[in-house]
């Protein structure tokens, strides 16, 4: 497999480098603006421009001088506004990549007289990235959001995951971003979920525009970990909350959110943040550094960054509010809790009330400190209508949260080959280590009234009993480590084109080492029937004395077999792209990119399993038009995008099986325009359609021999199906199974106004349709003999002899039955989400208005009729509202900060309404010798102390110091 392997990824290569299309960083056409800016000193106007104008300038206090800028309005591209301000100046401008200019004395000028500059030294506005997506902006066709440097500097966050809980509200992940066991593994992975909790594999995630090894979980790939990725090496956090197949590739179906390294750093920077509770427990601690060289003339660059993150555990015992009582009004039956049980046992009427003493009641206890004394009768009927309170003793140190570290290292070398040639290296390197007692819910079984130890108890209905164990527990630690590295080349092309080659390899290892021990599979039995098991045990009485109880249910005790102990899997990217001008039209650009890409992920053995592995390749060709029709057609700042993607695959799966292959193909569209026709309005729309291969799970073929007692409709009406012999049951994918397709339709509206140029507002509506879903349908054989002529093909028969129609069978005898997966589901999505900034001068400072909402109030999946398959997506699978609000006034030495977040009740999830605030404070210390700037940041999170099992740390308060050198 290894060796078709590597023939198969040169023979893309090959076959890609024949394609004329070389990687680089899209040329995109410029977008304009709305800006006012006053006479003013240059270095000042350069800077609000890139921040009306959302684009990076770079330029040297030095070279700029105390030159002097003209006022500046109305609608004009960053290039127009450069020329103006620049005009006379002696300076020009260089674009090296879309959104990023730099400021420079103008070649053949004279140079500047030395002396001392009284102007700040260095204008931070700059970025160079080797981020082979286009810079996104907010303002674009499609309703991007694009957290900035600045924004991302200034947040009260450890990760880029916690900073994205909080102001992406389309982020249908309710949680915080603290490891725990619900999030995954490892538990401190990162965690993104757009629109739909339970959407992470229709969730892309990209470093740099390109996709990181995802973790491998029992025979599938799931969603990449970035959790560790400090955020101070995070130059912009590119999200967009919608399909967008063309652009990125299969995968991105619910959204993409990229991360663009911040490559252009240079200086020495070290920070160190520590946290804790108010009771000084769940304390946690972050450590950064960043190291940024270059040579004097700019050809040599070297940026290394590290980053550290620590947390330790909250148990259930140290939360008061974790040990609620048990409300069994969500059980059914067979189904055993997830929360912790309470101090006792607790019964609970799965279809109704049950009688004990001629008193009817859903619920009541048994004290863990009943002795039998009392009559059982008694003791049921003074706790009717309430739970065990508390928490029993073997749940007080399951774990809220788990202790986790995390590292990461990054490592970027630039070096320029030519003018116009850049070559360079890039190393990421994460690594997660976790560890917990593994805690499944609580011991429960089903007792029956009048029967067993419920002999006494009357009821129509079944018992649920759950004791003060748990189901299972043990201890567990999980260490995952991902690396990539990604070696590349840019250059100029002709007639200003731009272009080369990059190719990136990664690979993901995770061991999980545990020790579970749980209940035998008779236990339940043995409680239920109250018959002793025959091997000397005694039978654990739930309604007697409970310490004896509690010691002969551990009898039942078992060692339950470990998870596989080792996993791994493989990434292999190489991309070709180009990007430039293809014509004019006007005074703008029609600007194409290219890409063409092959793309493989694997699974390489699942251990537990021989003859067990996954693998997944896919080729791309891509093309994206950028049309700037401002002026041309007699529509205000009319740009049309067009983009198109064809995508192939190949999937191969082997799950204790012989390998099974799925060939797909998928041709990805995205349309869009907008238009400004009043100088403060802009509107936008585009559709876009998105892909998603299935699931791994979905494409095993099992075949095994089975058997019905139905009478054959179209056979012998005397004798079961049976009597004539067994026959296939074929469960599983077919071979024309087809990928998860959705179409995206997005309009809104972005408001500006010249009088209050640091002011936006958008409001853009998203609504998702997924179509052709695939779907196991669970249906069953006795289903489909049933229902033959509903479903053609699924009964197969052998051919009907001369015999069987002497006899007047219509038929011939069943050899096959096929319940396989199924292109029929669909799915709705329906959000609002708005954006409002603001940003002033006020008492000697600027002061930052922000706001975020998303109304959702249409989540739906459909699946086909009389299938058994699970609804994961109910209506209101996820809160309607989702908020966040914040306020920062900042000065060049002290800065303050507020943030509301903000998320709504959601009653068929059992999410209670949240709402917390954070502050925070920021100052300039004195410097210490050897360092240019030294930062104390204070802040205290969750300020009035909001309980949730999503943030188990409650209230805590945090400090950071910043030095840079």
């Amino acid at each position: 497999m290894a060796s078709r392997g590597r023939q198969d990824f040169f023979r893309g290569l090959t076959a890609i480098a024949c394609a004329w299309a070389l990687a680089a960083p899209a040329l995109a056409a410029e977008r304009m603006a709305t800006l006012a800016l006053p006479a003013q000193p240059l270095n000042h106007a350069l800077a609000e421009l890139g921040r009306q104008a959302r684009v990076d300038i770079l330029v040297s206090a030095a070279v700029v001088g105390d030159r002097r800028a003209p006022p500046l309005r109305g609608r004009l591209t960053p290039g127009e506004a450069l020329d103006r301000l620049l005009a006379g100046s002696g300076l020009e401008y260089e674009a090296v990549e879309p959104g990023v200019y730099v400021v420079r004395a103008r070649r053949g000028a004279p140079p500047e007289a030395e002396g001392p500059v009284a102007l700040p030294e260095l204008l931070v506005v700059g970025v160079r990235t080797q981020n082979v997506d286009q810079r996104r902006d907010p303002d674009d066709i499609q309703p991007y959001r694009v957290f900035e440097r600045s924004t991302l500097r200034a947040a009260q966050a450890l990760s880029a995951d916690d900073f994205l809980q909080t102001w992406l509200t389309s982020n249908g992940d309710a949680s915080q971003a603290v490891p725990r066991v619900p999030r995954g593994t490892p538990p401190s992975r990162s965690k993104f979920s757009f629109r739909d909790p339970n959407a992470t594999a229709a969730t892309l995630v990209l470093v740099d525009g390109r996709r990181m090894p995802a973790i491998p979980s029992q025979v599938e790939l799931v969603q990449a970990d970035v959790g560790p990725i400090p955020l101070t090496a995070i130059g912009r956090i590119e999200t967009l909350a919608s399909s967008s197949g063309a652009l990125y590739g299969l995968g991105a179906v619910n959204g993409v959110v990229n991360l663009v390294l911040d490559r252009d750093y240079r200086g020495a920077e070290v920070s160190t943040t520590v946290g804790s509770g108010k009771g000084g427990d769940g304390d946690y601690g972050r450590f950064d550094a960043r190291l940024g060289f270059s040579t004097d003339d700019g050809d040599t660059a070297l940026m290394v960054s590290y980053g550290q993150k620590r947390f330790n555990g909250v148990a259930y015992g140290d939360r008061r509010e974790a040990s609620a009582p048990l409300d069994g009004s969500l059980l059914g039956p067979y189904q055993w809790p997830s929360r912790p049980s309470g101090n006792g046992t607790t019964l609970f009427g799965l279809n109704g009330p049950f009688v004990v003493g001629g008193v009817a009641m859903t619920k009541t206890y048994i004290p863990a400190d009943y002795d039998g004394s009392t009559p059982i009768e008694t003791v049921l009927i003074q706790n009717a209508g309430k739970s065990a309170p508390g928490l029993a003793p073997a749940h007080r140190d399951r774990l809220l949260s788990t202790d986790s570290r995390t590292d990461a290292v990054l490592v970027n070398l630039r070096q320029r080959l030519w003018r116009g040639a850049e070559a360079y290296f890039d190393y990421i390197y994460l690594s997660s280590l976790d560890s917990y007692p593994t805690v499944y819910g609580a011991f429960s079984t089903t007792l029956t009234p009048g029967q067993g130890p419920a002999a006494m108890i009357s009821g129509a209905g079944p018992i649920e009993m759950v004791a003060p164990l748990p189901y299972a527990a043990g201890p567990n630690s999980t260490r995952v480590i991902t690396r990539r590295f990604t070696a590349g080349m840019v250059f100029d092309l002709p007639a200003r084109w731009r272009g080369g080659i990059d190719y990136a390899e990664g690979s993901l290892r995770a061991r999980q080492l545990s020790k579970i021990v749980g209940f035998e599979v008779q236990a339940s039995s043995v409680i239920t029937s109250g018959a002793a098991p025959g091997d000397g045990r005694t039978v654990p009485n739930p309604l007697g004395d409970q310490a004896r109880f509690v010691a002969d249910l551990e009898q039942y005790h078992a060692d339950w077999a470990p998870p596989a102990p080792y996993s791994a899997s493989h990434l292999r990217d190489i991309s070709l792209r180009a990007s430039g001008p293809i014509g004019r039209i006007g005074d703008r650009d029609l600007t194409l990119s290219l890409t063409a890409q092959q793309l493989q992920d694997a699974l390489p053995y699942i251990t537990d399993l021989p003859r067990s592995g996954l693998s997944s390749r896919t080729r791309s060709l891509f093309a994206e038009l950028r049309a700037p029709l401002d002026g041309v057609v007699g529509v205000r700042g009319l740009e049309l995008q067009a983009a198109v993607r064809r995508q192939t695959g190949r999937v191969q799966i082997a799950y204790a099986s012989p390998w099974k292959r799925l060939d797909t193909a998928a041709d990805l569209y995205l349309v869009g325009a907008k238009v400004e026709p009043l100088p403060s309005l802009l509107l936008r729309g585009s559709f876009a359609s998105g892909g998603q291969l299935p699931e791994p799970r979905m494409l095993t073929l099992s075949s095994f021999t089975s058997s019905s007692n139905l009478v054959d409709p179209k056979r012998d009406q005397s004798r079961p199906i049976s009597a004539e012999g067994w026959f296939w049951h074929v469960w599983g994918a077919p071979a024309d199974l087809r990928p998860d397709r959705t179409r995206t339709y997005s309009a809104g509206a972005v408001l500006s106004s010249p009088l209050l140029p640091r002011t936006r507002l958008s409001v853009d509506y998203t609504r998702i349709e997924g179509h052709d879903l695939m779907v196991q349908v669970f249906r069953g054989v006795d289903f489909y003999i049933l229902n033959e002529d509903r479903y053609p093909g699924r009964v197969v028969r052998a051919p009907l002899t001369d015999a069987d129609r002497a006899k007047g069978y219509t038929a011939g005898r069943i050899i096959e039955v096929r319940d396989l997966s199924e292109n029929t589901g669909a799915s709705l999505v329906e959000s609002v989400d708005m954006v409002a900034e603001h940003d002033l001068r006020l008492a000697g400072g600027r002061l930052g208005l922000s706001a975020a909402l998303t109304w959702q109030p249409t989540l739906r999946r459909y699946i086909p009729p009389d299938s058994g398959a699970y609804k994961r997506t109910p209506d209101g699978g996820t809160p309607k509202w989702r908020g966040a609000l914040g306020a920062r006034w900042s000065t060049r030495r002290f800065a303050a900060s507020a943030t509301v977040r903000y998320i709504d009740a959601n009653l068929p999830t059992a999410l209670p309404e949240r709402t917390t605030i954070d502050l925070s404070v920021a100052f300039e210390l004195p410097r210490p010798p050897g360092a240019s700037e030294t930062e104390l940041r204070l802040g205290v999170r969750n300020l009035f102390d909001r309980w949730s099992e999503d943030d188990p740390l409650k209230r805590r308060l945090e400090a950071t110091l910043v030095a840079r050198f």
